[in-house]
Parts: C-alpha cells; sequence; structure tokens
C-alpha cells in the first residue's frame, strides 16, 4: 500500500532547494551540520556552504542510483516501447484498455510528452503543447517568450547574433538546426552539449523571473535531432498549460508621422495583423497593434503616432505566426487521461493504459518523456544523504571546520566509514528489485 506521507518525513526549509545556500531535497546543511556536530556552514567556512550544497546535489544522484528511484521529479526523455495488443477491442472498452507499456521507472507524475505510432507518422496525444518552427528569416528573432497563464511570469530568451552568447541567450548566427538546439536548452536550462563547440558557451543556460525558473514550467524537445521545429510541453496539472502563450519579437526600423496611423517599416513581410508595436522613442501609444498590411514598406496601426520621427521599433507576436521567421502553433490541450478517455496511468506502478488513441501493434511504436519521483522523502532516505554528505566532508583533510573527537577517540578515517556504511545499508534496504519476464 502507498504511504501518502509520513511525521518523519524529511521536510524542506522555508529555503526550499537552493543548491548555492546548501539546500537540496533530501538533506540540507543545518541537518548535515547537525551531525557532524559543528557549528554552522556559511560563505566563509571551508567547505562553504555553496561547497556542501555541491556535495549534496551529488549525492542525492547516487542516492537515486542505489535505491533504483527517487525522491524527487526527474524528467524521464525519449523513453521507446513497443506495444501489444493485450485485450480484443470488444472487450476492452469495460476493462479499460487495449494494452499497456510499463515505464522504466515507476512514481509517475506527469505525463510531459505521449508519442504513438500511427502508420506514417507518431502522433501527440498529452499534456499541453506548443510549437515554433524556424523558417528561413529566423534570424530576425529579437526574443522568444514563454508565458504562465492569466497573462502571469514571463521567461525571455534573447538571440544573439555575432557577439559573445549569455546563458540566457541562443545563438542565431550558425543555422536554423543549430538555434533550434539553442532555444531547446535555454527552456530546459541544460549546457549546450551539442552546441556549446560552435558558440562558446560555457556555463548552463538559466532563464528566470524572479525566483521562478522556465524549466519548472516548460520542458522542450524535438521529434528528431536535426529538426527545426521546437515543441514545448507545459509541466503544469493536466490542461492547465493550455492557457499559456507563446510570443515572438522581432525589430525594425521606422518612420512615423504625428497624428498619422500610417507606420513606414524596412519590411512588411515580416509583420503580421495583430502584433503590437512599441516605439523607442515612445511616439506611439501603449497597445498599438498592427491593423492592416498596405504594401512592402507600410503598415496601418490602430492608434495615430503622438509626434514625427523615426527609430526603432520592437513589433511583439503573442500566438502568432510570423511570415518568413517562425511559425508558431498555440498551446493547447492534447491530453484526454481517463479510464475511458485516450490513454490513462497508475503512477505507483509507472504503468500507462491505452484505449482510444493506441499505438500500431509494432515494435518502437511509443516515445514518452515524463516525470517520475515520489512526492515524499522518507525519513530513511533523509539520513541515508545526510550520512554521505557528511562522509564526503570527512574525506577531505584541509576543511577549517573542527571536527570534534568523541570519547571513544574514533579517527576521522573510521567516523567516514561508519558513516558510509550506515548510508549504503539504508539505501541497499531501500532499493527497488527489477524484474526481467521473458
Amino acid at each position: 500500500m502507498s504511504v501518502s506521507s509520513s511525521p518523519s518525513d524529511y521536510t524542506k526549509t522555508t529555503n526550499g532547494v537552493d543548491y548555492t545556500l546548501g539546500y537540496g531535497y533530501y538533506t540540507d546543511i543545518l541537518a548535515v551540520a547537525d551531525l557532524l556536530q559543528i557549528p554552522d556552514f556559511t560563505a566563509s567556512t571551508n567547505p562553504t556552504a555553496e561547497q556542501v550544497g555541491s556535495i549534496i546535489k551529488r549525492v542525492e544522484g547516487t542516492v537515486d542510483d542505489k535505491a533504483k528511484r527517487s525522491f524527487r521529479p526527474i524528467i524521464h526523455k525519449n523513453e521507446v516501447h513497443n506495444f501489444e495488443i493485450s485485450r480484443p477491442a470488444n472487450k476492452a472498452y469495460y476493462g479499460g484498455y487495449i494494452g499497456f507499456v510499463q515505464l522504466s521507472t515507476r512514481k509517475l507524475s506527469k505525463v510531459v510528452s505521449l508519442r504513438v505510432w500511427q502508420g506514417d507518422s507518431y502522433k501527440e496525444i498529452a499534456s499541453a503543447h506548443g510549437s515554433i518552427q524556424l523558417l528561413d528569416n529566423f534570424r530576425d528573432i529579437h526574443e522568444i517568450k514563454l508565458r504562465l497563464p492569466n497573462s502571469g511570469t514571463e521567461f525571455t530568451m534573447t538571440s544573439e547574433n555575432g557577439g559573445a552568447v549569455s546563458n540566457s541567450e541562443f545563438d542565431v548566427t550558425l543555422g536554423k538546426k543549430t538555434t533550434a538546439k539553442e532555444i531547446q536548452y535555454c527552456i530546459n536550462e541544460l549546457f549546450p552539449a551539442d552546441t556549446f563547440q560552435f558558440t562558446g558557451a560555457t556555463q548552463p543556460k538559466s532563464i528566470h523571473t524572479n525566483s521562478k525558473h522556465i524549466s519548472d514550467f516548460f520542458y522542450a524537445y524535438s521529434d528528431d535531432a536535426t529538426s527545426t521545429k521546437i515543441q514545448v510541453s507545459s509541466l503544469l496539472m493536466g490542461e492547465d498549460g493550455s492557457d499559456c502563450d507563446i510570443i515572438i519579437t522581432t525589430q525594425q526600423s521606422i518612420t512615423h508621422t504625428n497624428l498619422s496611423t500610417n507606420l513606414v517599416v524596412a519590411d512588411s513581410s515580416k509583420l503580421v495583423v495583430g502584433m503590437g508595436i512599441e516605439d523607442s522613442n515612445n511616439h506611439i501609444p501603449s497597445g498599438t497593434t498592427i491593423t492592416a498590411i498596405v504594401d512592402s514598406t507600410n503598415i496601418t496601426m490602430s492608434q495615430a503616432a503622438t509626434n514625427t520621427g523615426s527609430g526603432t521599433a520592437t513589433f511583439t507576436a503573442t500566438n502568432l505566426s510570423v511570415p518568413t521567421i517562425a511559425t508558431v502553433e498555440q498551446f493547447t490541450d492534447k491530453q484526454d487521461m481517463r479510464r475511458l478517455g485516450s490513454f490513462w496511468a497508475i503512477g505507483d506502478e509507472g504503468r500507462i493504459f491505452f484505449l482510444k488513441d493506441y499505438p500500431y501493434h509494432t515494435n518502437n511504436s511509443v516515445i514518452v518523456t515524463y516525470v517520475a519521483g515520489s512526492s515524499r522523502v522518507p525519513a530513511a532516505i533523509h539520513e541515508a544523504a545526510t550520512k554521505l554528505v557528511s562522509a564526503e566532508i570527512l574525506r577531505h583533510d584541509d576543511q577549517t571546520i573542527l571536527i570534534a573527537e568523541t570519547g571513544a577517540n574514533i579517527s576521522t578515517k573510521e567516523k567516514y566509514d561508519i558513516l558510509r556504511k550506515e548510508a549504503m545499508d539504508i539505501l541497499n534496504s531501500k532499493s527497488d528489485i527489477v524484474y526481467f519476464l521473458d
């Protein structure tokens, strides 16, 4: 029987999860200092709080590997499965499924992408999805923004054409396929492993607004390694992500006349009716949009300019395709996840059952990306992680924090051995056993 929670579970502090401050999913610097019976870690201790946070991050990976499961949310990407029909169609409806796939990991919490083979292509049937298809003039993209529902938080990715690429930018100098990869790395906030040798990147991408990070709300992928289309999935619950927005901005030189709604632009073929207009000189009223494309260099605005002049304008397309630059598919709910719907799942077991939109009965017919991980951290996992972090600190002999001797005069090495053995014994007792049935 699944345990929902226990009073003994480890609860994260008010700092949440922030490895740079020494707070992880399974333990934190306060618990480590308590176990070692030493003063708190700070920015001036050796190791520092941030360095202990790095150890915590590594140890949590060790815990996951040993336990064969995770107690924190982990995204599993493009897991491929064969599909076999296990129930005849005339008995499937009341039984709830035609067939199922067993994921490699239990504790499924969110199906991010579920693509089923339909004979000539894969069909996406899960979550709320949008997409961005880069076109020939993709280098004219100034910014890409993903916005949360109800005109909520915006996460902004800026293009870089020729200069040094920062960790909040994507490179557009090398081609559509490289740029598509760069955008995926920005959304997923990962080190650009496939593009860094071309762009000179030295650190992972990081897109955040205040304390919110884009990768906590969205996940990006492509259908294949050389695709120029970026698929974006919302990580919000169920269909909530269908109210998210994809925003693309581009910039052009403009000339405007006082009290006129006509606007002279550099190239109207890269604009579309409905785009917002923001003038760098503030001579175009806020909220102004394009109402008509007159010819190659003239457009009509919804409001008249308040002065005569020229400058640079930013044109904003919200859930709109921008001709020759990018085709945008706005977020829509593709998911019918219920017992008598397209598919349903037993999260604790890591099984996905298909009823209506089931894949062809063939090999490699299901490709699934999902989030798995228990929602609770049992006391035993917290204890094992804390002891492994403490042992790692003891392993180094250059700390300036005084590790006290015990009354029995146990040496530092003996302490290390004891802590590590006790931690491993705990993890061995908590490991999931995987059976392979032929």
